[in-house]
Parts: structure tokens; sequence; C-alpha cells
């Protein structure tokens, strides 16, 4: 039988195990320079307050401890009928923090609600609980203002739970029919926009103790495959998977020195990729700073989007003059087109500043005194052994240190003729590389033309009755009947949908532009720093593969390098994979 599988709980726990082999590995080493390393290594793949937080929070007794039970195996989660869980309980899964919270709006303990917004305003994912006989009315107001006042939306997923209960169990045709009920309840959101799964997890719990193919048929019937697939796509594409490449860069850059006081019997060799470790350094640190850089920005401007949406929001009540409220909604909409387009030159500027200073360091190291001693001596090397770039072709694995150095120097470098270093070695140039052509045409990774309002679905036209007009070219109607027969209770409801419709649009504009930058961000750095960390490696690489032979500790290292960077590369698809298809459905 197959059990759930959360994509997070996976990469943490083969993260922890990375980390672990590497410590230990470098903590046996027999050079204290490789032991003091150890330390730089970090503790877990997520420290403690990095860790990702999946909350579940909803209904009380809509079997939220049951789903996490089943969702970790656990079995010291208490489960049954009633209220459970008291206050929020917190289960450490291996780099996944689970929030068991208790459920709200109950008669008997309103002070469960309060425990529920705590544990909630520091969820990463949030997953809200309903039974198959969905929303009463506290519920859903409940579950309103965490979506759209709390702007938890884009946070979260809706479950549904305990389908068994339904006439026709857990089928299409019973999810069908919730849905259209759904519909009628999480206006402005649609069951698709709140990536709604249905699920039974106490069949789920009971197939484990049943025989395998009563077992079997209902796990198929609980929905949880499927409710982990969602959960996982949520992970990505909310690009929390870049959260574990920090740690693994950290593991990367300590291997990368340890290596490096693997001395290869030759000092020219040695010192020359000890200059390209600090280069790599250099870059290294950089990669680090600019996403936060650019993060700071993104998020000044994404704050500013919300703020248009709630008192964009507040100018909506009975009294308000409808061409009034038109006119100051488009010019909001035309102030969130202004700050999307002035982002992306403000993330440029932090980045140029970055640029300039990693410029300034790798200069420093061109410059030093370690650099000019060595490059002289390279020349006088090079020069007294005669070598040119046809002997370079010439050098075979029998050839000595010094022939092969100079053919790795020919290739890359050097050039015989002027007796001169040039590309490896001007580290201190960044004309014409892909990092200065970044910075000279940001517009090419950020989008000069970026439209936020093109991506906002406004879900819904909320009411059939009143003045219609247009925002981000889709027709909202809102209801300003003030005629004396009018229903009070219902104006003041088609009011508040109407309030809480403009505020989701200017949120989810807020998301767009969080989304589109901080994924523009990443792909220039791939296409940057990235690819220039990829060229000194190509050169460490070749400089380690001079040495004439390797002791186990450096073939250790080697190892632990490799699986490293495979780790790295993995959840770096995991994280681009929701931007590769967002182009394609853009593009259809």
């Amino acid at each position: 039988m197959t059990y759930t599988r959360l994509d997070v709980r996976e990469w943490a726990v083969a993260g922890n195990d990375l980390l672990r082999r590497a410590r230990k590995l470098l903590q046996s080493a027999p050079s204290d320079r490789i032991r003091q390393l150890a330390s730089r290594i970090p503790a877990t793949i997520l420290s403690a307050e990095n860790h990702i937080v999946l909350v579940f929070a909803g209904q009380y007794s809509a079997g939220k401890s049951t789903i996490i039970k089943v969702l970790t195996g656990r079995d010291d989660i208490a489960i049954g009928a009633g209220i459970t869980t008291d206050n929020a309980k917190t289960y450490d899964w291996d780099g996944v923090t689970i929030v068991d919270t208790p459920g709200v709006h109950t008669s008997l303990r309103p002070d469960h609600d309060e425990i529920t917004y705590r544990a909630i305003a520091d969820a990463d994912l949030l997953v809200f609980v309903v039974t198959n006989e969905l929303f009463d009315s506290h519920l859903a107001q409940h579950f309103r203002r965490l979506a759209i006042e709390r702007d938890k939306a884009h946070e979260m997923m809706l479950v549904v739970n305990k389908m068994r209960r339904c006439a026709r169990g857990n089928t299409p045709e019973s999810q069908a029919v919730i849905r259209e009920d759904l519909t009628k309840v999480l206006t402005p959101f649609t069951p698709d926009s709140l990536r709604v799964t249905f699920i039974d997890a106490d069949a789920a719990l009971q197939s484990k103790s049943e025989s395998e193919e009563v077992g079997n048929a209902l796990w198929r019937k609980s929905g949880i495959e499927h409710f982990t697939q969602v959960l996982n796509a949520f992970v990505r594409e909310n690009g929390l998977a870049g959260r574990y490449t920090t740690a693994l860069y950290k593991l990367e850059q300590a291997i990368q020195e340890a290596l490096t006081a693997e001395k290869s019997g030759d000092k020219d060799a040695d010192a020359l990729e000890e200059l390209l470790l600090q280069r790599r350094r250099a870059l290294f640190e950089t990669r680090d700073s600019v996403p936060r850089a650019a993060d700071a920005e993104i998020q000044h401007t994404v704050a500013r989007v919300r703020e248009e949406g709630r008192k964009a929001a507040d100018l909506i009540h009975p009294s308000a003059d409808p061409d009034d409220v038109n006119r100051n909604l488009l010019a909001a909409q035309a102030r969130v087109k202004q700050y999307a387009d002035a982002l992306g030159p403000s993330i440029e500027a932090a980045i140029s500043k970055h640029m300039k200073d990693l410029n300034e360091r790798v200069s420093s190291i061109f410059n030093s005194e370690l650099a000019k001693e060595l490059f002289s001596r390279l020349v006088r090397r090079m020069e007294e052994i005669g070598f040119t770039t046809e002997a370079a072709s010439r050098v075979k694995k029998a050839a000595d240190l010094s022939s092969k150095l100079g053919e790795v120097l020919v290739r890359s470098s050097f050039n015989p003729q002027k007796t001169t270093f040039g590309g490896l070695f001007t580290l201190n140039q960044y004309s014409g590389t892909a990092a200065h052509d970044f910075v000279l045409d940001i517009g090419h990774f950020f989008g000069k033309s970026f439209m936020p309002w093109e991506a906002v679905k406004w879900t819904r036209a909320i009411a059939n009755v009143g003045r219609v007009f247009a925002v981000a070219g889709t027709a909202l109607t809102f209801i300003f009947q003030m005629k004396e027969d009018a229903d009070a209770a219902q104006l003041e409801k088609d009011l508040r949908e109407s309030r809480a419709a403009v505020r989701s649009g200017f949120n989810e504009a807020a998301h767009v532009i969080e989304m589109h930058f901080d994924s523009a961000t990443r792909s220039c750095l791939a296409s940057t720093l990235d690819a220039e960390i990829e060229v000194v490696d190509a050169r460490i690489n070749e400089l380690r593969d001079l040495r004439q032979s390797r002791s186990d500790s450096f073939n250790n290292l080697i190892a632990i390098l490799k699986e490293t960077r495979e780790m790295i590369r993995f959840l770096h698809a995991a994280t681009r994979e929701p931007d590769r298809k967002a182009t394609a459905a853009a593009a259809s």
C-alpha cells in the first residue's frame, strides 16, 4: 500500500543526512584547517525559526487531527468525536512544523478563535478543513476573514473531509455537487483558486488495519494521495523549495575550502586554486545577498498595493457615490501599475550596488600580493619550459605537472606569445560577462512592460443587480440601492461582499507582483551569478584534476560535493517548474 509522501519532508530528511555525513567527514580529517571547517556546516537543512510551518485550521470536529495523524504516521495524536485539541499543538516532522489548532467559532469554547488566529499568523501554508456539510454562517465569516482581511488566500488550500458520509461517498458525482455549493460561499474565490480537495481521513486511517485488498480500496477512496499531490504542488508554487538551498550552498562552500586545503604538492597550482576559491566566495556571498535585497524592495511594493486595496474597499458604503468610487478605483489601479513599473528599476539599483561591491572585492583579489607574485611565477614557469599552444595539444597523461598546468593555462587564459593572462585571471573585469549585461538590461529579466492587472482574475460579478462599472476590464457589480423598501440586511451583505472583492483583487495583484519579481530574481541569478560560479568551479576542477594521486579524504570530499550540487539542482528545478508552467499558460 502506498502512503503519503510530503516532498518538503523528504527534502529535509535527505538534506539533514547529507549535512551529518559531511560534518562527520570534516571532523575526522587529519588537517586542523579542514576540521575547523566542520563548524561552518549548518546543523540542519532548515533552522528552527525557518522551518516550513503547515497549519491546520477550520471547523471543530472536522478531522484535522486525524488528517495530521494519517499524514505523519504518528501514534501520539489524539483523535475522536468532539473537541480533541484545546490548544495549538505543534509537531516537528523532520523539517516541517505541523500545527494542529482548535476548532473555530464554537459556542463551547470561544477562546479557541484567538488561539487559532495566533497560530495562523506565522503559517507558510494553511490547510482549512471543513466537513462534507460545509460552512455555517459563522464558519464562513471566519474563513473570509482569513482569506481576504488577513490576505491568506494565496497561502491557503481548502479540504473537505468526511466524504464517506455523502450518499455516494467520495465520488466525482459527490464532489461536483459540493463544488457547486462551495462556489456560492467562496466568492470572490473559486474552488480551483483555493485548491479544494476531497478526502476521508478516517478511511485512510482504517486502511492501515485492514487486509491488503480492503486496505487498498479504502486508501483509494480516502483521496489522501491526491491531497498530498496538491499540497506538494502548493509548496512548489510558493517557492518554498528555495529555503532548502541556503544550507546546501553553505555546505558547498565549506567543502570547496576543504578541497583546497588538500594540497596538490605544487605551490603554484595550490595558490591559483586559492585565488579562484576567493573569487568563488565573493560570488557566493553576493548570490546570497542579492535575493534578500530584491525581496526587501518587493515586499515594500506589495505592502503599498495591499494598502491601495484596503483604501479602495473603504470607499464602498451605503452613501457612496458610484461614480466617485469608480474614479478612485481606476486611480488606485493606475497607481498599482506605477508601483510595478517602479519596482524593476528599484531592484536594479539594489542589485547594482551589490555588483559594485562584488567588483571591488574581486579587484582586491586580483591586486593582492598573492596574485601578483603567482602570476609573475607562472609567466616565468611557462617561459622556462617553452610551453606553446602547440605543446598544449601534445600533453599526455604521462606528462609532468608543469606541462599539465601549462595546458590548463593555455586553454583557459595564458597567451604564450604575449606572456599575459586573460579570461580566468582577470578577476576584476566584469564587462562583457552575464553579470554585467544583467545590470545593463534588467528589463530582460523583470519585464519592462509587466502589467500586474493582466494576470489578476476578478473571480465574480458580485450580485446581479445594481450599478456596473469596469475595474481592470471586468464588469464588477456593486450595490448602491437606496430605495426606502430596500432590505437593509441584504444591502449590508452586498456591500460587504463588494468590499471583500475589491480587497481580494488588490491582494491578488500584490501576489502576482510578488511572484513575478521573485521568479525574475531567481532567473537572473541562474543566468548571471550562478553561471559565473559554474565557470569558476570548472577552472577549480581542472586544477584538481592535475593531481597525480588523490587521498581517500579528497575523494570523499569530491563525492559529498557532487551530491550537494545534485540536490541544489533538484531543488532549483522544483522551484522553477511553476515558472515554466506559468510561462506556457501565458503564451497560450
